[in-house]
């Protein structure tokens, strides 16, 4: 440690006889927060502490309390391990070697919410996978759906990269917050590929600053809702802010690809932030799921919702028996936007499978109006008998109307029935529905 302090000070002393005082005390404090990143000599490798094939849990626990920087090293065979949970780690990093596979011991996961991984309440985490397997065993979890892969709760500054998170009874990553610390913050997630897990490829339920970048989530199935992403708040005082995915892809998940279950956020709410940038979407949702069928599902409160910015960029979604959005969004809610957006091949289990499917936020009480979302540069391709838009009211005229729906739209369909069908909704209660749209045959 006291090598580490000398460091600091050698590299302060260097910043302020190089650079001007304005920015000085800056690129200090830049250096300070990545330096709990850096490794400093080889590390410790964690089968010096022992090698157990029946359960290395002890060993790595030791290495991990008592070092900064830990090798789980390749073996002879897998690493197995009983539920690992870190509470007030600070300042760790962890490295597999190449080919490590750490897998969850069988039947040592008897609690539904024991995880592989579960870190608390800690700061500055840098996990480095080189091609490491991180893998439980979901067919033994009948019970439960909080098997996480990794789960981080209230934790800061965590870095995660190249792994491969496969087979937990829950998620393959999991993010909320903890007691007093209401969110994760600052987490930064690589070239991770989420793969048959049982609730979702990933649930980000309270963070603030959070980058996905090059990450491939597929495959999910086993419980409710099985969506590849899915952002969904517990309670009124989380928070979504500055949640970013770039160059991700959802991908044959038993639900949609994209879920933003945004209805217990209020109001009251810190307004939300989202962005999707460079993402790929194909062949999600099953018909065995019970929940709407889309690509993209987009919800909020249905009377008090949330504001804020979505923003969906340079989409692609390219396959899909079912369609592009589903949502009962009141227009008053967060504003969602897509731009550059190009799906193909699309609707394609049945006729009458519209592409955007817009639904009373509520049968029984007067709600809406619904809306709230832009389309800039959309492309659309099927070939089903359906129309684009459906706007579905409801018998006891519960939907207050649509509005602030504005862009424009592409359409390559030779079979189209209509561009907007209404039932059981008179849309001259609608207000600021300026669509516009290329058909071409």
């Amino acid at each position: 440690m006291r090598l580490k302090v000398d460091i600091l000070r050698s590299m302060k002393k260097l910043l302020y006889e190089v650079f001007p005082t304005s920015i000085k005390n800056l690129l200090f404090y830049i250096i300070l927060f990545l330096f709990p990143y850096v490794s400093i000599g080889q590390g410790v490798k964690v089968s010096s502490y022992g090698f157990n094939t029946t359960d290395t849990k002890p060993s790595i626990y030791k290495a991990i309390r008592t070092n900064d920087t830990i090798i789980i090293d390749k073996q002879h065979s897998e690493w197995l391990v009983s539920p690992l949970t870190f509470r007030g780690l600070e300042n760790k990093t962890i490295i597999f070697e190449n080919d490590v596979v750490l897998r969850a011991k069988p039947g040592a996961y008897t609690s539904t919410s024991d995880c592989l991984m579960k870190f608390v309440d800690c700061k500055n985490i840098a996990i480095i996978g080189n091609g490491a397997l991180l893998t439980m065993n979901k067919e033994e979890y009948i019970d439960g759906e909080w098997r996480m892969g990794l789960s981080f709760m209230g934790c800061s500054n965590v870095s995660l990269s190249n792994l491969t998170i496969s087979s937990s009874g829950g998620d393959g990553i999991y993010i909320d917050g903890y007691k007093e610390m209401l969110y994760s913050e600052n987490i930064r997630i690589d070239s991770i590929i989420s793969t048959n897990n049982k609730r979702q490829g990933i649930s980000i339920i309270s963070a603030k600053d959070v980058w996905v970048k090059n990450s491939v989530f597929t495959k999910t199935k086993g419980t409710l809702p099985e969506a590849g992403l899915d952002i969904e708040p517990d309670k009124e005082t989380d928070v979504i802010i500055n949640v970013n995915f770039d160059h991700c892809s959802f991908t044959n998940n038993n639900h949609s690809g994209i879920v933003l279950g945004l209805d217990n956020l209020t109001d009251k709410s810190k307004p939300v932030s989202i962005n999707f940038t460079n993402c790929y979407l194909s062949m999600n949702h099953d018909i065995s799921n019970r929940y709407p069928k889309a690509e993209i599902i987009v919800s909020s409160n249905p009377f008090n919702p949330v504001k804020g910015k979505v923003s969906f960029n340079n989409i692609i979604v390219d396959g899909s028996k079912w369609g592009l959005i589903y949502s009962r969004k009141p227009s008053k809610a967060y504003h969602v936007s897509f731009n550059n957006l190009s799906a193909r091949n699309i609707c394609q289990q049945e006729d009458d499978m519209s592409v955007i499917y817009l639904e009373v936020p509520d049968y029984f009480k007067s709600s809406g109006p619904l809306g709230g979302f832009s389309f800039n540069n959309t492309y659309v391709k099927f070939d089903t008998k359906s129309s684009f838009f459906t706007i579905r009211g409801s018998s006891m005229g519960t939907l207050n109307g649509v509005k602030n729906i504005k862009g424009h739209i592409t359409i390559e369909n030779p079979n189209l029935k209509e561009f907007i069908e209404y039932i059981k909704y008179n849309p001259n209660k609608n207000v600021d529905f300026e669509v516009n749209y290329t058909l071409k045959n």
